[in-house]
């Protein structure tokens, strides 16, 4: 039997995040930000429900969120763009 090394990657360090294009990064925040709101209004649904029901909810929620947001979203990722300014740090 082998022994075989799991880990997972490292997150993103402070430069790299930097280096990505702003527009991903809004659409990024504008996904998160969807998510937060769309938990608060299926929160009255889910009080009561099993723990996988929940995450299985959580889920949907993320992957929903995401497309949401890819889609043009709400405008939050627009808004983000128009009004960031290059500043060096």
């Amino acid at each position: 039997m082998e022994n075989k090394i799991f880990y997972s990657t490292p997150s993103m360090t402070h430069y790299e995040l930097l280096k990505k294009d702003k527009k991903t990064v809004a659409v990024e925040f504008e996904a998160i930000l969807l998510k937060e709101f769309l938990k608060e209004a299926f929160r009255p649904m889910l009080e009561g429900k099993s723990f996988d029901t929940k995450l299985y909810y959580d889920t949907f929620l993320e992957k929903i969120s995401k497309k949401l947001a890819e889609a043009g979203g709400v405008g939050i990722a627009k808004f983000v763009l128009e009004n960031l300014r290059d500043e060096k740090i």
